[in-house]
């Protein structure tokens, strides 16, 4: 376990110095949250949004997500970058096995999500307000495994970056826009309904709405306007362990002796 921390600072310790990316990703966010949403909330129908019954606070959460899934993202196509710059027959050669590869790698993804979300996740923290310490840790703990299923995929995708870099870009940024979008990450699932049944039935289908479901929940959002927190537990929880088991397997398989296209 030494050996992987070690492998993960010496990663992580090239991208957050100096960490000038890091309080313009925090600028940013704190535009998004209190002005952004602030501005479109106006459109919403605070009937379905209850409680807090502020769309403010249901995107605020849903931003979240956003970024959970975009860190998660980043930390899968690492594998990737890592083989185009030519570090990825050094990270082999090293002596520890490919299943702490895998791990340094998820950990390394760990500490950004951690790192990027401490401020917007305050903020949205501050917007909610009247939260027990227990439901900010499940919903920490939720965001966690969401940001570990969507690593898994996009590292389970990795290998095909390594026959043909433009189908990998095409496949995981075409990926990345149906599963933000048709979600319940910007709308609640009950306006969907109202407005778009079709869109609906699409969200349910999307592990990325259960997850920001879940999340929440968490946070005192009215469980009847949300997908079934018991399914979407499972639904979260299968996902993460079926994409990382699926990506370790791929990656021990098909990782040695190819090289990036």
């Amino acid at each position: 376990m030494l050996e992987v921390l070690r492998l993960v600072w010496f990663d992580l310790k090239h991208e957050i110095n100096p960490p000038v990316w890091i309080g313009l990703q925090w600028f940013t966010s704190t535009i998004q949250l209190l002005i952004y949403a602030a501005l479109i909330r106006t459109i919403m129908n605070p009937g379905v949004i209850s409680p807090p019954g502020n769309y403010q606070q249901f995107y605020a959460v849903g931003f979240i997500v956003i970024m959970t899934f975009d860190i998660g993202s980043h930390a899968g196509r690492q594998f990737v970058e890592a083989a185009h710059e030519g570090r990825l027959p050094y990270l082999l050669s090293l002596p520890i096995s490919r299943g702490q590869l895998f791990l340094s790698i998820a950990l390394k993804g760990a500490f950004e999500l951690a790192l990027m979300l401490i401020v917007p996740f305050t903020i949205t923290l501050l917007l909610i307000g009247n939260l027990t310490v227990l439901s900010i840790a499940a919903a920490v703990a939720s965001l966690f495994v969401l940001g570990f299923g969507v690593a898994g995929l996009m590292l389970g995708l990795s290998f095909i970056a390594f026959k043909s870099t433009d189908m990998y870009s095409a496949i995981t940024t075409g990926l990345s826009a149906l599963i933000v979008r048709f979600s319940t990450i910007m709308y609640p699932l009950a306006f969907m309904a109202q407005t778009s049944p079709s869109y609906a039935s699409l969200a349910t289908l999307n592990p990325l709405a259960y997850g920001a479901d879940l999340v929440r929940m968490f946070l005192g959002f009215n469980p009847s306007s949300l997908l079934n927190p018991g399914l979407a537990a499972t639904v979260l929880m299968a996902t993460a362990v079926g994409t990382l088991g699926l990506s370790t397997l791929l990656l021990q398989r098909l990782v040695e002796g190819v090289k990036s296209a």
